[in-house]
């Protein structure tokens, strides 16, 4: 079972040995359905920005890009980035910040590094966040750090596309990914964003890693949070 402290770099440490380990499950090979189904909710032309956090390798930057949308996304593990554009072919161009180090293809910018340093001129231009697997793949104690941190960065004007999941483990790791209850979100975003819940449903039947681990329910929700 995985335990986890209040250090930072210890988290850190633990998601550089996941991707070094090729332990990511959490990947997915195809685009996020409810990604597509609820894009329309957000309010944005093609042409805008839309900010990922905690983005890994995931496809649905490449959907995004397809639908002429802009992207700029902040990821921990260099391997994840470099994965990320090796495997879908993409040639990129690499600069260098006082923190980060920023990969480019077209309009996909990834900024390769610590999200908690990431300064907020760099997000100043996105008119959206897509979060599907940042939010859960934190514990309760970096969750309203990490609340504060978009609150930071996106003080007003922005909306959020928010993606989680709610379950009870018998077996297994803690997390990552954690349990997310309708009631940690309001928690964490109620208080200065409005938040609007989109959809529900229990998956479990299609996710038998869960289920082997003796999940009798695993809840799936889609909230919109206007910052």
């Amino acid at each position: 079972m995985i335990f986890f402290t209040h250090n930072k770099h210890m988290q850190q440490d633990f998601w550089l040995e996941k991707w070094q380990n090729n332990q990511t499950g959490f990947h997915k090979e195809f685009t996020h359905p409810l990604l597509k189904k609820f894009i329309t909710k957000l309010n944005i032309a093609k042409g805008d920005s839309i900010f990922v956090p905690l983005c890994g390798k995931t496809l649905d930057m490449i959907w995004l890009h397809e639908q002429g949308y802009k992207v700029l996304a902040v990821e921990l593990s260099q391997l994840a980035v470099e994965q990320f554009f090796a495997e879908n072919n993409l040639p990129y161009t690499l600069q260098k910040t006082k923190h980060f180090n920023v990969y480019c293809y077209e309009n996909i910018s990834i900024y390769q590094g610590d999200f908690f340093l990431l300064p907020q001129d760099v997000v100043k231009n996105c008119h959206a966040i897509y979060d599907r697997a940042a939010l859960i793949a934190l514990p309760d104690d970096m969750v309203v750090d990490y609340a504060d941190k978009l609150h930071e960065l996106f003080p007003s004007n922005c909306q959020s596309l928010l993606i989680t999941l709610e379950f009870k483990k018998k077996t297994g790791p803690l997390g990552p990914p954690f349990s997310t209850s309708n009631a940690k979100v309001n928690r964490l975003f109620a208080k200065n964003t409005q938040c609007s819940q989109l959809y529900e449903e229990d998956i479990i039947a299609r996710e038998a890693r869960f289920a082997e681990q003796g999940c009798q329910y695993l809840i799936e929700r889609v909230y919109l949070l206007s910052f």
